[in-house]
């Protein structure tokens, strides 16, 4: 098997929530001398001498995070966002403490809920409302008043909806409040009003390549000087090895994305908005058209009956359409779950939106077949072969 020729890059169209495009040089940092290379440290019994000064390469990630969040604190040390959750959780959480997390079926990441009972946490779900597909924060005030949280992590991988952090700390105001943003970092410059650290989350950390297009690692922020104790003690026993190439990575995907962070973030979410209402006219059953269908990157589409999500999954997926099927709460069993993060990248803008939705309609709602519509695809992809939103775009090479 030739393992480059496999690694590279095909032509598709890319609508899974949770990836992105590096930028060339953010790539470029990956296949460094640094990526098999640890920072200096130091401790009473121990020197590790590193001579290439990647010291300054992780204060430079850290500065940058804090700048880009508007955080006091930051840490880049996480080599994802399990990784992250594992760190936090643990770090935060007393033993055998009470943790309250989003269900599975509302939302909620699948592998939460066991993490949690692994460390011998009481876990609970944070109540939903299936109409609004948002937190009913009425009845979590209710439920934190009769049994007080001591954590409560949102962990939210299916979500329409931003999180009211001020409203989530009202209804619970004794509880660690810790948001798992990891589908939602690339997007906190456009929800200033609900997503904040002051008054609202204690922490917001998660992986840094979905909306955020960066490598695959974590982050995390918080302006509470407990919380970034805590979790700064607890670093040192679950991140040995911080991968330095992906730190350099990160760090550069910070500074290109730095002054257009707000620009991006909306045209992601405007990107969102369109697609769904775009599918929806081509006769896609589509969620949340009470509130114009999405806050956020996702789009979710319900599959018609006798039709099974697995089924559209293995067409998009022969089409080169990069898709995912998964439980959505707006009826609690799969469909498909579509991102406008990586497009938005591309360089795409609302008037795309109407040429992906129709590739959508001809193939799974018109039955064309699947060699034609890859066909156009894949000349959509080549289209747009750069990074927008940074501050030095530069092409990919076009095989």
């Amino acid at each position: 098997m030739d393992v480059l020729a496999a690694l590279e890059r095909k032509h598709s169209l890319n609508l899974f929530p949770i990836e992105n495009r590096l930028s060339p040089r953010a790539a470029a940092a990956l296949a460094s001398d640094a990526v098999n290379r640890y920072p200096y440290s130091e401790t009473d019994v121990a020197v590790y001498g590193d001579v290439s000064d990647l010291n300054a390469v992780y204060d430079h990630c850290v500065s940058l995070t804090k700048e880009f969040y508007g955080a006091r604190h930051a840490y880049v040390q996480f080599l994802s966002g399990l990784h992250t959750m594992h760190t936090v959780l643990t770090a935060v959480t007393p033993p055998g403490g009470r943790v309250m997390v989003i269900a599975p079926e509302d939302g909620g990441h699948y592998a939460t809920v066991t993490i949690c009972q692994g460390f011998g946490y009481w876990v609970e779900y944070v109540p939903f409302d299936r109409q609004t597909l948002e937190i009913d924060y009425t009845a979590l005030a209710e439920r934190t008043a009769e049994h007080p949280a001591d954590v409560i992590y949102l962990d939210a991988s299916t979500v329409l909806r931003m999180p009211d952090a001020r409203a989530l700390r009202a209804a619970a105001p004794g509880a660690v409040l810790c948001l798992d943003a990891s589908h939602l970092l690339g997007l906190l410059p456009a929800a200033p009003g609900t997503l904040v650290l002051d008054g609202g989350f204690d922490s917001i950390s998660g992986s840094t390549h979905k909306t955020l297009p960066g490598p695959q690692k974590g982050l995390l922020v918080t302006n509470s000087d407990a919380i970034a104790e805590q979790v700064g003690a607890r670093i040192p026993f679950t991140a040995s090895s911080s991968h330095s190439a992906s730190v350099g990575s990160l760090a550069i995907t910070l500074e290109e994305l730095l002054p257009h962070r707000g620009d991006y973030a909306r045209q992601v979410i405007a990107n969102a908005r369109e697609l769904a209402r775009q599918l929806a006219a081509r006769g896609f059953d589509v969620a949340g058209e009470a509130f114009g269908f999405t806050d956020t990157h996702q789009v979710w589409v319900h599959h018609p009956e006798g039709n099974t999500p697995h089924e559209w999954g293995r067409l998009l997926t022969a089409t080169d359409i990069r898709t995912t099927t998964v439980v959505l709460p707006s009826t609690a069993r799969s469909g498909l779950r579509l991102g406008t993060q990586e497009l938005t990248r591309w360089g795409m803008k609302e008037d795309d939106m109407t040429t992906v939705a129709e590739l959508l309609a001809r193939l799974l709602l018109r039955g064309e077949q699947s060699r034609s519509v890859a066909a156009d695809v894949r000349d959509l992809a080549r289209s747009f072969p750069g990074v927008a939103f940074a501050d030095r775009p530069a092409p990919l090479a076009v095989a």
